[in-house]
């Protein structure tokens, strides 16, 4: 695993997951039992994480910790 920052693109609360467009051009799915802190994410927020190798190639971010919100 290898450490990460992006920002939230979309995060659907009633099921739990989103996406973040990584700094590194890569597109990582996270859940809501990942994110470290609290459970409450919305698009736009700055988020730094570590990358996990997921099924079918999808990369999962794992220890997600709010940075900063982006506008």
């Amino acid at each position: 695993m290898s450490g990460s920052a992006g920002v939230v693109r979309w995060f659907n609360q009633v099921r739990g997951y989103g996406y973040i467009d990584g700094d590194d051009g890569r597109e990582a799915r996270v859940r809501r039992e990942d994110i470290e802190g609290g459970t409450f994410v919305t698009e736009g927020l700055r988020v730094t994480y570590e990358v996990r190798e997921g099924a079918a190639d999808e990369l999962g971010a794992v220890r997600v910790q709010i940075a900063e919100h982006v506008h």
